[in-house]
């Protein structure tokens, strides 16, 4: 069964929780398992559950005893639910089951996002047998920028500015799909964003999009990538410019989840393997 965690039992069950988090096999995403948060940045954003109104932190039980801890938010504004602790020790599949019913009962016309370590199998399959949509398979990716020397940058790469805008919109408007960070969104928030382009012939071939991780840690993630032509060389100039200016700009770590078929890409431009990640979607 669920039941909704109190502030009180943090204490309690944190040290359970996080030991979890550190196994890919227990543990849903965002992972704890990459060597960049630490148990108190675990519970500093399970006190943020607890204090948020559009967060909700449950307790899994079998036969009374604790078996997980899982930790949701909500965007109302946008209808979007997405967990941020899925770590249940054992009876995963009755814990996924009671929580889509939980969802489903309390959040109609919104859309859910849950994501796993591939190596979390019993999660991913039974995601997969209760019918939710896998939208990502890939592999999580970082790059240690304190030991990465910087690189020669292509001639053919500028920033993205409010002026020069409209020429990464018209790509990135053909990617974006049903996307959260369209290109109206990311103009809004562009002081929040580093976005690089390869322009060639006066358009954009390709185009990469960074940003800060929440909660003050100092890592940055590479959101996505788009390429219209060009291929590999355009994808490592893109990846070079990116890793170039997080180096500049002081940051620990730069993350990306990399569809497979760009791993060979960035493994060569100086970032290495976390792990699989899969993600599934649902209309609620």
């Amino acid at each position: 069964m669920l039941r909704k965690a109190e502030k009180h039992e943090l204490e309690e069950y944190a040290d359970f929780a996080y030991e979890l988090a550190l196994d890919r096999t227990r543990s849903g995403y965002p992972t704890y398992t990459d060597g960049i948060k630490t148990r108190e940045d675990f519970a500093s954003r399970a006190m943020r559950g607890f204090d948020d109104e559009n967060e909700e932190i449950l307790l899994f039980l079998r036969d009374g005893e604790v078996c997980g801890w899982i930790h949701y938010f909500c965007i109302p504004e946008d209808k979007y639910l997405q967990t941020v602790v899925f770590n249940v020790s054992e009876g995963v599949r009755e814990a996924i089951a009671e929580f889509l019913g939980y969802m489903r009962s309390r959040f109609s016309g919104c859309e859910l996002y849950l994501g796993f370590p591939a190596e979390n199998t019993e999660a991913t399959a039974a995601l997969s047998e209760a019918g939710l949509e896998c939208v990502s398979d890939n592999m999580h990716c970082d790059a240690v920028l304190a030991e990465y020397e910087p690189r020669e940058e292509s001639g053919e790469i500028v920033a993205v500015t409010r002026e020069n805008f409209p020429l990464f919109a018209e790509l990135h408007s053909q990617y974006e799909g049903d996307m959260y960070w369209s290109a109206a969104r990311l103009r809004e928030a562009l002081d929040e964003w580093r976005i690089f382009m390869l322009v060639r012939g006066g358009r954009a071939a390709g185009a990469v999009y960074c940003t800060d991780f929440a909660g003050g840690i100092p890592c940055a993630e590479i959101f996505g990538i788009d390429i219209r032509e060009g291929g590999s060389p355009v994808r490592r100039a893109l990846l070079t410019a990116a890793l170039n200016c997080e180096k500049r700009r002081g940051k620990r770590r730069l993350l990306y989840f990399a569809e497979k078929a760009e791993l060979a890409d960035v493994l060569a431009c100086g970032f290495r393997s976390v792990g699989g990640y899969v993600c599934f979607k649902e209309m609620l």
